[in-house]
């Protein structure tokens, strides 16, 4: 199954590669998925779809595998794989292909407050919370007015590799209207009661605030306001919160501090300052790559050191709507972008360029594990340079299921910091 992995990174150990192939190959459906679903474990977003003749039956399946008795990685089922899931006689579960058994794997549980309702009877989705791994996800506000937004020929702002960020059932049903800046109070109230239950559970270890971009910093703060202040009293001193908006000016940092958010996540998506004006065409155009770097360095004078972070899309440097570049160009700057952001106590991480429906890119431009696993070695190399881990408020092997820091930094001892609460 890894042979071609095993030869080209010896260096590297197995789980790490069946984690790599994980997120990369998928694995083919087998019944041993739906049992797993069955028993508890925390449910897919996309079941799989069996074909029945021209009737179509929708499969629950598990959402995270765990992988060497900590790391996650996401449950992708396609056929295609030559990867499988077989249960044993004695109930456990390992991961194959048509050669060995890989691994032993289990998968992660869903959280007992998975079947809380809120006082109008509303589920955790409605309520914009998700659960992944550790991780309470939080996304009132899921539409991206850079969706809405067109430039003179016609073409929408949003991000190239994006297709989470469009207007739909999922920003109705929380409420959003297209332009609104303020949360609707109704999903604010029902946001309140859903994190308060998950918070007693005790399963959850750190919260993490996200949403669709405004076009201005300054309503950005004033859509995410309301969300820290809510979260923050929700789960009063017990989990850390970290905002996830687009980038803000140094004041809108300081309300967000204010506001009860520990930390903070500005993504700017990639490092080469052509791809951001082509491939982020509403992060360029409305704030600039300047303004969102200033933002992330005015928000270590409000945050401290190794409580910010900045995420990227590794792979959009390669393609249109970029201009494109060599892998290796690729390689060089990341690394230099990389470089930067460490040593001013920013946080880089970076997953691989997915190609899905409705974005630029088909399946073949999705960036190999390979390629990915080298930009991934580069990183780590300046990560242990540094001693600067990646801190376990922002990510950690519970939550970490499509990104491999956590998961280098685990495999050869480069221990990420604890968790504070507030």
């Amino acid at each position: 199954m890894i042979t071609a992995l095993e030869e080209r990174f010896p260096e590297l150990p197995a789980s790490l590669l069946w984690k790599t192939e994980l997120l990369f190959r998928g694995v083919r459906y087998t019944e041993a998925l739906k049992q797993a679903a069955e028993e508890g474990a925390a449910p897919n977003f996309w079941p799989y779809a069996f074909r029945e003749g021209l009737k179509t039956r929708y499969i629950p399946v598990p959402y995270l595998f765990r992988i060497d008795g900590g790391a996650v990685a996401r449950v992708r089922v396609d056929d295609r794989s030559e990867c499988f899931v077989r249960r044993k006689e004695d109930g456990r579960y390992v991961l194959c292909d048509s050669r060995r058994e890989a691994c032993e794997i289990d998968f992660v549980k869903a959280h007992k407050w998975q079947s809380f309702r809120t006082s109008d009877g509303a589920t955790q989705f409605e309520a914009g919370v998700e659960q992944l791994g550790d991780m309470l996800v939080v996304n009132m506000a899921p539409g991206c007015e850079y969706f809405r937004m067109k430039d003179a020929a016609g073409q929408s702002h949003r991000c190239s590799f994006c297709a989470y960020g469009r207007f739909g059932a999922r920003s109705a049903a929380l409420g959003q209207v297209g332009g609104r800046v303020a949360p609707d109070p109704t999903a604010l109230k029902r946001l309140y009661e859903v994190l308060a239950a998950a918070v007693e559970g005790g399963e959850a270890r750190h919260v993490y605030l996200t949403g669709g971009s405004m076009s201005d910093p300054a309503l950005e703060v004033e859509r995410f306001l309301p969300i820290v202040e809510t979260a923050r009293r929700a789960v009063g001193g017990r989990l850390r919160v970290t905002c996830g908006s687009g980038a803000v000016d140094p004041e809108g940092s300081r309300r967000f501090r204010e506001a009860g958010a520990d930390s903070c996540c500005y993504n700017l998506e990639t490092w080469d300052a052509e791809t951001f004006r082509t491939a982020c065409s509403g992060k360029s155009t409305f704030v600039g790559r300047q303004r969102w770097i200033d933002g992330l360095l005015g928000a270590v004078e409000v945050f401290g050191r190794g409580n910010v972070a900045s995420a990227f899309v590794a792979g959009i440097e390669l393609l249109p709507p970029a201009p494109g570049m060599p892998a290796q160009r690729m390689i060089e700057s990341i690394v230099e972008g990389a470089t930067f952001l460490m040593d001013r106590g920013i946080t880089p991480l970076y997953s691989p360029l997915w190609p899905v429906d409705g974005t630029a890119y088909g399946p073949e431009d999705g960036l190999s594990p390979e390629l990915f696993l080298r930009v991934e070695l580069e990183v780590y190399r300046l990560r242990a340079e540094r001693s600067f881990p990646v801190p376990s408020w922002l990510i950690c092997r519970g939550c970490s299921y499509m990104l491999l820091e956590v998961d280098f930094d685990h495999a050869f001892g480069l221990a990420g910091a604890a968790v504070p609460v507030s």
